[in-house]
């Protein structure tokens, strides 16, 4: 299956003619504008992407805890208290700070 690039002229002619005054007036128009704008604004996208990070830096965490629990026990309770500043940290470090 091959699939359609659209044209910017094709797609504005296809919201204009599609998104009309009252196409939000159901909850399901109101589902698809969002969508439609969340495309847009690569909301989703970005969503996503940020879930990604933080589920990988809670499963760096978990590693990084087994470690220092075995390695050095007395020093889980300061690691487990830096947590969330642990993650937001490994964060910038593996994916930097800014949108790319």
């Amino acid at each position: 299956m091959e699939v359609k690039n659209y044209t910017v002229e094709e797609v504005t002619k296809l919201f204009t003619d599609t998104v009309i005054a009252t196409f939000a007036g159901t909850d399901d128009g109101q589902k698809h504008l969002n969508r439609i704008a969340k495309a847009i604004t690569n909301e989703s996208l970005d969503k996503r992407i940020q879930s990604q990070r933080e589920t990988l830096a809670g499963i760096a965490f978990n590693k990084e805890l087994a470690k220092v629990a075995t390695k050095t026990p007395d020093k889980v309770s300061d690691l487990v208290s830096r947590k969330a500043a642990w993650i937001a940290d490994y964060i910038v470090r593996k994916y930097g700070e800014g949108d790319e």
